[in-house]
C-alpha cells in the first residue's frame, strides 16, 4: 500500500537525477539517494493523479492541465505520450482519485507492471506482477518518519519466499534485459562499480550487504562524521546522533543574518516568485495563483452550483484501523470494524436512515454502496468516508467496498497536492449488498496473498 500520506505525489521517468532506488520517498536523500554514479536516465514529471487525464486526452492536453514542470531542455513542455506504467511499493491505482476514469485509461495502457510483496488492487489491475521480498526477507536500513536523528538496522530474519527478489534485484535484472533489447543503452545495472560482473547482482545477501556497505562507508561515514562501522552497527542494531545542542529553526538567519531562500532573501508575505509570473502556462501550476494569500473556493463546495444536485460535502480521513490501504485485507482486522460513511444525526431524521442501513453514495465521478453510522458529532451537510478500503467492482460498475476514491475529484491544488476534501456526493437508502468481497470472503480470499500457496 501507499508508504505516504495523501500529500503531493509525482510520477518520474528519470534522466540526469538521482536513480528510482527503494526507499525513496520525499526527500531523505542521505538513505534514499546514495549514489550519484549512473548513466541514461531520462527525466520527466507530471502530477500523479492526472495520468489518467493525460492518456486519455493525449495529444489534446495542455502541459498545465497536467502540471509538467518547467524544463530548460528540448523535452520543455512536451506532452509525454504514455504506453506504460510502472507501479513500484505502493497502491496506486486504488489511492489516486477519480478511479473509474483511471479504469478507462488503463484499458489503454500497452503494459502495467506492479511490483509488491501483497497483491493488492493495483496488482488486480496488472499485466505483470513482480512478487518483492517484504523487510524481513532483506537487509535493510530504516530511519524515523520523517528523516530523524538515528538509524535502525533491519536484519533478514527469513529467505524470500517463492520468487521473490529485492526491488533493487528486480531493477537491476529489468537493466540487463533493457541493455541486452536496445545495445544502444549502456551501463544500466552498473550503479555501484562499472567493472562489476552481473553475478555481483545474482543473490539478495550479496547484492543487499554491497549496497549498504557502500552507503554506510561512502555517505554515512563521509560525509555524516560517523566513526561506527558497519559491522558495529549490525551488532549494536541502531546508531543515533548526539548532539550538542538542539536545533533551531532560523538559527542563522536569526543570529548570523544569513538571508533567507527567497528571491528578496527576506521572509515574504508576497510572493516575489509569484509576482514575477507572466506565463502561466509554462508553470507546473495550471492556472495563476494570488501573490498574496486570500481565499480560493475549491473545486467544489457547498458553494458550488453543482450542490443543488450533490448537496453533500465529503471528507476522506484517515482510519485508524490500517495505514491507508495496508492492512484492509486482514481477516482479523476486518473484524474489528466495518468500512461505514458517517452521516448526521440530522440528515439521517430526513431521509429516514437509521445506523447500519445501508445506502448509494454517489456523484458524477462514480458510485459506492456501503453501511451507514448516525452521530450527532458530524456536521450537517458533510459525509465521513475514511480513504484506503480496497475497491470492489460489481456488476453494475458501482464499488462494493466504500472506496471514496471512486467519488474524489482528479483535479490537483496548484502546489500539487490532491483534492480529497474537494466532493460533492448525494445518498439514498438501498437494498443494495454492499459485501460481495472483502467482508464476507475475508478468510477464503485471504489465501489469494499467500505467497507460498
Amino acid at each position: 500500500g501507499p508508504t505516504s500520506a495523501r500529500p503531493t505525489r509525482r510520477w518520474r521517468i528519470r534522466r540526469r537525477d538521482r536513480p528510482p532506488i527503494r526507499h525513496a520517498s520525499w526527500h531523505a536523500e542521505s538513505v534514499a539517494y546514495p549514489y550519484d554514479e549512473y548513466a541514461n536516465v531520462w527525466w520527466a514529471s507530471l502530477k500523479s493523479d492526472r495520468w489518467a487525464h493525460c492518456v486519455l486526452n493525449y495529444p489534446n492536453v495542455k502541459r498545465e492541465e497536467i502540471g509538467c514542470w518547467p524544463r530548460n531542455d528540448e523535452l520543455d513542455g512536451k506532452i509525454p505520450n504514455i504506453k506504460a506504467i510502472f507501479w513500484h511499493g505502493s497502491d496506486w491505482f486504488n489511492q489516486l482519485t477519480n478511479i473509474n476514469k483511471e479504469i478507462a485509461a488503463i484499458k489503454k495502457l500497452e503494459l502495467v507492471v506492479c511490483m509488491d510483496s501483497t497483491i493488492t488492487p493495483s496488482g488486480l489491475w496488472a499485466d505483470v506482477l513482480f512478487p518483492i521480498a517484504t523487510h524481513f526477507e532483506r537487509h535493510d536500513v530504516a530511519l524515523p518518519w520523517y528523516k530523524g536523528h538515528y538509524y535502525i538496522h533491519r536484519p533478514k530474519v527469513i529467505e524470500p519466499l517463492g520468487e521473490s527478489k529485492t526491488d533493487l534485484q528486480v531493477f537491476t535484472e529489468l537493466a540487463y534485459r533493457i541493455e541486452k533489447i536496445d545495445p544502444s543503452v549502456k551501463d544500466f545495472g552498473k550503479r555501484y562499480n562499472p567493472k562489476a560482473q552481473r553475478d555481483y547482482f545474482q543473490n539478495n545477501e550479496t547484492t543487499d550487504e554491497a549496497y549498504l556497505t557502500d552507503w554506510w562507508k561512502n555517505k554515512v561515514q563521509a560525509h555524516q562524521g560517523v566513526k561506527m562501522s558497519w559491522e558495529d552497527f549490525k551488532k549494536h542494531g541502531v546508531y543515533k546522533f548526539v548532539f550538542d545542542k538542539p536545533h533551531v529553526a532560523f538559527e542563522e538567519q536569526i543570529t548570523k543574518g544569513v538571508p533567507f531562500p527567497t528571491p528578496s532573501g527576506k521572509i515574504e508575505i508576497l510572493s516575489t516568485t509569484l509576482a514575477n509570473i507572466t506565463d502561466w502556462t509554462k508553470t507546473q501550476y495550471g492556472y495563476e495563483i494570488p501573490y498574496l494569500p486570500k481565499w480560493i473556493e475549491p473545486f467544489e463546495s457547498l458553494n458550488h452550483p453543482k450542490a443543488k444536485t450533490f448537496p453533500f460535502h465529503m471528507i476522506t480521513p484517515h482510519p485508524r484501523w490500517r495505514t491507508h490501504s495496508i492492512f484492509h485485507n486482514i481477516p482479523w482486522l476486518r473484524e474489528t470494524y466495518q468500512q461505514e460513511m458517517t452521516i448526521s444525526a440530522r440528515d439521517a431524521k430526513a431521509r429516514g436512515i437509521v445506523t447500519g442501513d445501508i445506502v448509494e453514495v454517489w456523484n458524477d465521478r462514480g458510485k459506492c454502496v456501503v453501511p451507514v453510522y448516525v452521530t450527532e458529532r458530524c456536521m450537517p451537510g458533510v459525509v465521513v468516508l475514511y480513504e484506503g478500503a480496497w475497491m470492489d467492482l460489481a456488476k453494475d460498475g458501482s464499488d462494493r467496498s466504500g472506496n471514496p476514491d471512486f467519488l474524489t475529484l482528479d483535479e490537483p491544488s496548484p502546489a500539487g497536492a490532491f483534492a480529497y476534501n474537494t466532493i460533492l456526493v448525494d445518498f439514498k437508502k438501498t437494498v443494495l449488498d454492499h459485501r460481495p468481497g472483502w467482508d464476507t470472503q475475508a478468510t477464503s480470499r485471504s489465501v489469494v496473498f499467500r505467497r507460498d500457496k
